[in-house]
C-alpha cells in the first residue's frame, strides 16, 4: 500500500493539471492581497454578498480569510480528485494494482489517505500563499486576541469539511466513473445540503449541513460542535459507501 500511495505522489506532482490548479490558487490569493476578494468558483452561495472591498488584504486578514475559504478550495480539491482519483477509476487503472497482489480495501484506504493529503496541502498552500503577499504589500495587520488559537481551530475545521466534501466526491466518482457526473453532483449535493436550513431555520443544526467553518465561528462553542458532527457523520456514510460501491464493482 505504501507503494501505491508513494506512485500516486509522484504521479500527482508531474501532472500538468495539479500546477495548473496551484496557479488558479495562487491568482485567487493574489486577487485579496491586492483587491480584497477572490470570488467564487462554481459554489452555490446562500449568504447575501457584502460590500465590495476598496483595499487589499494584510497579512493578518489574509489568513482569517484564506482559512475561511471553503468555496474555492472545495472546488480545486475536486479538480485535484478527477485528475487523481477519477483518471485510476475511469481509465480502470486500478486493475493494475488489483491484479498484483493489492487487495480493495487497501487500495480505497491508500486513494482515501492521498485524498486527505491533498486537501491538507491544498490549506496549507492557501494559507502561505495569501500571507505573504498580502503582508509585503500592506503589513501585517493588528492579531486579535486568541487570533492563533482560533486560526488553528479554523483550519482543523476547514479541513474536515475538505475532507467532508471529497467523501462525497469520492463515492459519486466510485458510482459513477464520470467526471462529468462530479461536478453536477457538486452542484447539486451543494443545493440539497442549503435548502433545510432555508426550510427548517430553527433547526440549529441544519445550518452547518453546507460543511464549510469560518473564523468568526470559532467564538460559538456550538457552532465546532455541529460542524464537528455533521461532518464526521458526512464522512463515515460517504466512505463506507464508497468501499462498499467498489469493493461490489466488476473488473
Amino acid at each position: 500500500m505504501i507503494h501505491t500511495i508513494q506512485a500516486d505522489f509522484y504521479r500527482l506532482f508531474r501532472s500538468k493539471g495539479f500546477w495548473i490548479t496551484e496557479f488558479i490558487l495562487f491568482a485567487l490569493m493574489l486577487m485579496g492581497a491586492t483587491i480584497g476578494a477572490t470570488g467564487h468558483l462554481m459554489s452555490v452561495n446562500t449568504t447575501p454578498e457584502t460590500e465590495f472591498p476598496t483595499k487589499g488584504w494584510d497579512g493578518i486578514q489574509a489568513l482569517i480569510n484564506a482559512s475561511s475559504n471553503g468555496s474555492n478550495l472545495v472546488f480545486l480539491c475536486i479538480v485535484l480528485a478527477c485528475l487523481f482519483l477519477g483518471v485510476d477509476l475511469i481509465g480502470k487503472l486500478y486493475k493494475n494494482s488489483l491484479t498484483v497482489g493489492v487487495s480493495r480495501t487497501e487500495f480505497f484506504l491508500a486513494k482515501s489517505f492521498v485524498l486527505a493529503s491533498i486537501a491538507l496541502l491544498q490549506l496549507i498552500a492557501s494559507l502561505v500563499i495569501a500571507f505573504v503577499p498580502s503582508t509585503l504589500l500592506n503589513g501585517l495587520g493588528t492579531m486579535p486576541d486568541g487570533f492563533v488559537t482560533n486560526l488553528l481551530l479554523t483550519i482543523s475545521l476547514q479541513f474536515l469539511c475538505l475532507l467532508a466534501w471529497l467523501s462525497i466526491i469520492s463515492f459519486i466518482l466510485y458510482l459513477t466513473h464520470s467526471y462529468l457526473a462530479v461536478f453536477i453532483g457538486y452542484l447539486v449535493s451543494s443545493l440539497i445540503l442549503s435548502t433545510p436550513m432555508l426550510v427548517f431555520p430553527d433547526i440549529e443544526i441544519l445550518r452547518y449541513l453546507i460543511l464549510d467553518f469560518a473564523y468568526a465561528m470559532t467564538s460559538n462553542s456550538q457552532s465546532i460542535l455541529y460542524t464537528i458532527m455533521v461532518c464526521v457523520s458526512v464522512i463515515l456514510f460517504f466512505s463506507l459507501s464508497s468501499l462498499t460501491v467498489f469493493k461490489k464493482k466488476n473488473l
